[in-house]
């Protein structure tokens, strides 16, 4: 079966800026009913806004992945307005780049929950549908870092390696019920979870977040006989120094 961007509905966390933002758009630009998410919805609104100006379908809804209330309400308030969620993308996370002595525990929780917690709790809210659908695709938004080690990211790296293993277990679990999970390790990408300094000194070998949409969207097009399990994408330059 040919599967196509019209009408599907795709839900993206963490879309204000950078990759979520990028996804969210390509979709959208392609027929898609696009839900947008982001702990503080007023953050949304200029994507929306122009959204709207080009004719497309994109609503906006406020939520704290990681507070399984809020995610429930926000899951809810989706199926209200645009239906049943045929795309999750896991875009929301957080980082601390700190040696591991300075990395305070207060920032470790912070980093676990919003890596690992955030997609756990989304994806429990969107798979039982998509089971009974038979068919979906769940897009985990990881890094280069969880299958290559840099210093002073710890932390970030257990849990988006913690994140490549729970894909990998929810792939095997639902293969047979037509749900494909791919996991996307980009590497450098010219968002703001760099610092300041880091992108005006290296935006020229990074990449951007559009290339890593369009490699998401392609893997929801491939056919239902084939899954896209993971996406490996770094810049031509290679990783950063």
């Amino acid at each position: 079966m040919k599967k196509t961007t019209r009408n599907t509905v795709v839900w993206v966390t963490g879309a204000r800026t950078g990759i979520g933002r990028a996804i969210a758009m390509a979709f959208a630009e392609r027929g898609a009913k696009v839900a947008v998410s982001s702990r503080q919805a007023a953050g949304l609104k200029a994507l929306v806004d122009r959204a709207k100006k080009k004719g497309w379908r994109v609503m906006d809804v406020a939520c704290d992945v990681t507070d399984p209330e809020s995610v429930g309400v926000a899951c809810e308030a989706i199926r209200a307005s645009l239906g049943e969620v045929d795309v999750l993308v896991n875009n929301a996370g957080a980082t601390v780049f700190k040696s591991f002595l300075d990395t305070g525990v207060g920032e470790m929780d912070t980093v676990l929950a919003a890596n690992l917690r955030g997609p756990f709790l989304c994806t429990q809210a969107v798979l039982p549908g998509m089971v009974r659908r038979g068919g979906g695709m769940i897009v985990m938004i990881n890094s280069v870092a969880a299958k290559k080690v840099f210093k002073n990211s710890s932390v970030y790296s257990a849990t988006k390696a913690g994140l490549k293993a729970m894909a990998d277990c929810i792939r095997e679990e639902y293969r047979d019920r037509n749900i494909a999970v791919t996991s996307v390790f980009p590497g450098a990408t010219l968002t703001p979870i760099w610092p300041e300094t880091v992108r005006r000194n290296y935006r020229n070998r990074m990449m951007k977040p559009e290339d890593v949409a369009s490699a998401v969207i392609s893997a929801w097009l491939t056919p239902d006989r084939a899954m896209v399990e993971e996406i490996q994408l770094r810049p031509m330059g290679g990783d950063l120094d």
